[in-house]
């Protein structure tokens, strides 16, 4: 739940959070392409917005935001990011994502 600019959650334990998020990141950003990389100790993942307009090649694309983090919390997310997907496929999605095409395809040919 967000309220003026707070978002309310619950770790796994139980433990309550309150997690503030400043006005000027509200908007959020959009990605429709990701790297992943890793070491031994974190990884990093650049969030990208591609251009699909025109046919250039290669095709031009922005990072707009980078997030390091940790492996551990990289399981976590990978298992939040799968429970999510189930319940948007099961409850929300259209009968079959992959009739929506790739980003950037023009629907009318």
């Amino acid at each position: 739940m967000v309220t003026d600019g707070n978002t309310h959650e619950a770790l796994p334990d139980g433990t309550k959070l309150q997690i503030r998020l400043p006005p000027e990141l509200e908007a959020g950003v959009w990605s429709n392409f990701a790297v992943v990389r890793h070491s031994p100790y974190e990884f990093t993942l650049d969030f990208i917005r591609l251009d699909f307009s025109g046919k250039q090649s290669p095709r031009r694309g922005v990072v707009v935001q980078r997030v390091n983090m940790s492996p551990q919390f990289v399981e976590q997310l990978i298992s939040a990011l799968t429970d999510n997907m189930s319940k948007f496929a099961s409850n929300l999605a259209p009968s079959s994502l992959e009739s929506l095409g790739e980003p950037g395809d023009d629907a009318e040919g």
